[in-house]
């Protein structure tokens, strides 16, 4: 009985669906047209979506509106993220003075190997591939907490507001000016470590020129729109020698944000 019910229902619905087509060609394949148009958007959308959880919570919420946010910054990015020759450029120096093109690193090796996978997605900034270990992790964490502790008058320890009050920054003390760059655009924020073992600092331009055409690190997307241009991803490091590259790096963002050598 439910057999034959739902058969005739469905005659029923293919008759109707037949004579929309025969009395009205033009409009029922306009709608057909949109529908299908709409398949490859949609498996897109999707796409994109299921990649933006995978990158973990930071930044923005992680859900839909997440995407949604990030994905209306697109047309602003940049894609020129992995090029150094931004921070050479003369017009730019005025806004990081007087230590913009001031260099604050030791000599830097070139780093090994291919770049890591960065999705070029406009927030949270993530690599997926070669993460450092839990340990290693920690071990920036605590770097970050004692640079602080050892210059109370010139560093603060807080929770981001970039990424998040689950994740501890580095921000300019009271005592120290905060830069016009930084004040305008992450109010005194200039480091954060990330779960995969990235971190986003803000180095000198020149520091920046280095680390970029080095290999260890890429600007974010909004660099030089909402963020400072020198605002820099550097990538995990992968063992001990490079969790010491990633300790100077953050040296010279201390030196950099707090125009104070002596506490790098």
């Amino acid at each position: 009985m439910a057999d034959s019910h739902y058969s005739r229902l469905f005659y029923s619905c293919q008759h109707t669906v037949t004579r929309f087509f025969q009395q009205r060609p033009f409009v029922a394949s306009s709608i057909l047209g949109l529908g299908l148009a709409a398949i490859p958007v949609i498996s897109h959308i999707i796409r994109s979506y299921r990649g933006f959880l995978a990158l973990g919570p930071g930044g923005l919420p992680h859900n839909f509106l997440g995407w949604s946010i990030q994905a209306i910054g697109q047309p602003f990015a940049r894609h020129d993220t992995r090029e150094p020759g931004p921070f050479a450029d003369p017009r730019v120096f005025d806004r990081y003075a007087p230590h913009g093109r001031t260099s604050f690193l030791v000599e830097v090796p070139v780093r090994r190997g291919e770049r890591p996978d960065v999705p070029s997605y406009v927030a949270p900034q993530r690599q997926m591939t070669d993460h450092s270990d839990a340990s290693r992790i920690e071990a920036m964490k605590l770097d970050l907490a004692e640079r602080a502790a050892q210059h109370t008058e010139l560093l603060a320890l807080a929770p981001s507001q970039l990424e998040g009050p689950k994740h501890q920054a580095l921000w300019i003390g009271e005592a120290v000016e905060t830069p016009a760059y930084l004040a305008k655009s992450t109010r005194g924020e200039f480091a954060h470590v990330h779960p995969d073992g990235s971190s986003h600092l803000i180095l000198s331009l020149a520091d920046a020129e280095v680390a970029t055409a080095k290999g260890w690190a890429e600007r974010h997307m909004l660099s030089g729109i909402m963020l400072p241009l020198n605002y820099l991803l550097i990538y995990a490091p992968r063992d001990k020698e490079e969790f010491q590259v990633w300790k100077q790096f953050l040296s010279a963002a201390i030196a950099f944000n707090t125009a104070s050598p002596q506490a790098a």
